[in-house]
C-alpha cells in the first residue's frame, strides 16, 4: 500500500505516555492502553493498576506510536483509541562478561483487526527502527507473541526457551549432593531489593540476559499476579553458600505457587513463577529444594534453557519432560560493526560477512579481526556484493548475536552461505559464549 493512501487514512502518532494530576494515565496514555487491551485481549485495569501500570512506562522511558483513522464512524472506538499501537525503550542485552549492549526493546504491538493488510506494521516498525538508528541504538529487540511476524522486518530469533516438567516421584535423590542453604522467605522480603540483587548477578554473568521492565518486578517476587491484582499464594525462598548468613550472599532464589488438580487424573502441580540464580549451586539446590515440597506431583517450570543441567543431576532422567519449545529473545541489527564490537569472542580469527538488508539499515560486507577475544569490524562494501567469506541476511545474523544459535547449523538450513565449510564452523567457535544464553525476561 502506498504512502499516499497510508496518509490519507490514518494519522501516525509518537508521543510518551503520562499520568494525570492523579497519577491517573492520562486521556492519550488511557485511549492506548484501551487498544493494547483489545489487541491482547487483556481486560482493562482498574484504576489503581492502571495508574501503577503508567508509573512503571514513564519510569522505563517508553516511547509509544498510534495510528489513528482519521474518519472515524460515529460510535467507533476509533474515535478515541489507535488502530495500531507499538512500544520501544531502553533495555541492555548481557554479553556474559559482565558487559551489556543497549537494545531497541520494541513491546505493545498490535493492529485492529478491522484494519488488517493496510500497511500500519510496516509504517510503524519502519518509523520506529530509523528512530532506533537515530537514537544510536546498535540492535533492536523484542519478544514475539506469534513466531512469523518479524523475520521479515529483519528479526532473527537468538534464544529459544522450554517449558519443562519434573515428576517428583522419580526425581531424587540428585546423583551429586548440593551445597548451601535453603531458606523459605516472605515476597515481601525478597521485593524489597534482594531479588534485584541476586537478577544483576545473574544478568552480568549469563550470555542473553536482558533488564527486567519496572512493572516485570511485583510479578516476578509475588506481591502481585500477571494482571496487576495482589498475589495470595506465591511463596518465595533463597539459597545461600556453605557458611555465608546475611543477605548480601544470596546468590539464587525462586518464587512458586500451587495449583491442585481436580479429579482422578488431574496432577497438582508447583508452578515455578521466577527462577534466578548468580551460580550453578544455587540452580542445582532450589530446583532439590521445589522437588522436596510435598502435596504436589509436577514441578512445572516454563523459562528452561536448552542445555538445562537438572536432566543430568536427576536420580532418574525419564522424570523430566519438555512440554513446548518456542522462541524467546528476536534480535535486529541496525549496525553492524557497532554490535559485533561489543561482544567478546571465544577464538581468535578473521571472517569475512555479506549481510543482506532488504530495509538497509545493515546491509554491507564487513570484515571482522578478533585479536585477545575482542572484535573490530570493518566495512569493505556498501552492499552484500562484496569478496566474503559467508553470506547471510540480517536476520539471521541477529539469531547468531549471542551464540545459542549455530552458523553451521543455519548453513544446513540453506540460511547461511558459504563457499568453504570452514567458514562457518570458524564462525561458530568465535561466537560461542562461555555458558549457555538464558533469557528470563519478557517485554
Amino acid at each position: 500500500m502506498s504512502n499516499e493512501a497510508f496518509d490519507d487514512r490514518y494519522e501516525l502518532r509518537e508521543f510518551a505516555p503520562g499520568t494525570d494530576e492523579q497519577g491517573a494515565p492520562d486521556a492519550a496514555t488511557d485511549a492506548w492502553m484501551h487498544a493494547v487491551g483489545l489487541g491482547f485481549h487483556e481486560p482493562h485495569p482498574n484504576d489503581e493498576v492502571a495508574a501503577l501500570m503508567a508509573e512503571a512506562f514513564v519510569a522505563d522511558r517508553e516511547t509509544w506510536l498510534g495510528v489513528h483513522v482519521r474518519r472515524p464512524l460515529p460510535g467507533s472506538v476509533d474515535e478515541t483509541w489507535p488502530a495500531g499501537t507499538f512500544a520501544w525503550f531502553p533495555k541492555s542485552l548481557s554479553w556474559g562478561d559482565g558487559q551489556a549492549v543497549e537494545t531497541q526493546a520494541i513491546s505493545a504491538v498490535t493492529v485492529r483487526p478491522t484494519e488488517r493488510r493496510r500497511g500500519i506494521l510496516r509504517r510503524m516498525m519502519t518509523h520506529a527502527l530509523e528512530r532506533g538508528v537515530a537514537e544510536g541504538y546498535a540492535v533492536a529487540s523484542l519478544t514475539a507473541s506469534e513466531g512469523t511476524i518479524y523475520r521479515r522486518f529483519g528479526f532473527g530469533c537468538a534464544i529459544r526457551e522450554r517449558a519443562v516438567r519434573v515428576r517428583r516421584a522419580r526425581a531424587l535423590p540428585f546423583l551429586a549432593p548440593t551445597t548451601g542453604t535453603v531458606t523459605v522467605v516472605t515476597p515481601e522480603w525478597l521485593a524489597d531489593g534482594n531479588a534485584r540483587a541476586v537478577f544483576d548477578r545473574f544478568d552480568a554473568r549469563t550470555p542473553g540476559s536482558m533488564k527486567r521492565n519496572t512493572s516485570t518486578w511485583p510479578i516476578v517476587t509475588g506481591l502481585r499476579n500477571g494482571d496487576g491484582e495482589p498475589a495470595k499464594d506465591v511463596r518465595a525462598a533463597v539459597h545461600r553458600p556453605d557458611g555465608a548468613t546475611d543477605a548480601d550472599a544470596v546468590d539464587g532464589y525462586v518464587t512458586w505457587r500451587v495449583k491442585e488438580g481436580s479429579g482422578r487424573d488431574q496432577d497438582t502441580v508447583l508452578e515455578v513463577v521466577d527462577l534466578v540464580y548468580a551460580t550453578d549451586e544455587a540452580y542445582l539446590s532450589l530446583w532439590e529444594f521445589l522437588l522436596s515440597i510435598d502435596l504436589n506431583d509436577v514441578v512445572s517450570y516454563k523459562r528452561s534453557r536448552l542445555d538445562d543441567p537438572i536432566v543430568a543431576a536427576l536420580g532418574d532422567n525419564r522424570a523430566y519432560d519438555v512440554d513446548h519449545e518456542e522462541d524467546h529473545v528476536w534480535l535486529r541489527v541496525l549496525d553492524v560493526p557497532a554490535v559485533l564490537a561489543s561482544r567478546p569472542y571465544a577464538v581468535d580469527g578473521s571472517i569475512v560477512l555479506a549481510v543482506s538488508d532488504t530495509m538497509g539499515f545493515a546491509a554491507g560486507t564487513y570484515r571482522l579481526d578478533v585479536v585477545d577475544g575482542r572484535g573490530t569490524v570493518t566495512r569493505t562494501a556498501a552492499d552484500d556484493s562484496g569478496e566474503a567469506d559467508v553470506r547471510l541476511d540480517v536476520a539471521d545474523l541477529g539469531a547468531l548475536l549471542i551464540g545459542s544459535v549455530s552458523p553451521v547449523t543455519l548453513a544446513a538450513a540453506g540460511l547461511v552461505r558459504a563457499t568453504d565449510p570452514a567458514a562457518p564452523v570458524l564462525l561458530r567457535a568465535m561466537l560461542t559464549p562461555a555458558r549457555a544464553p538464558h533469557g528470563i525476561t519478557y517485554f
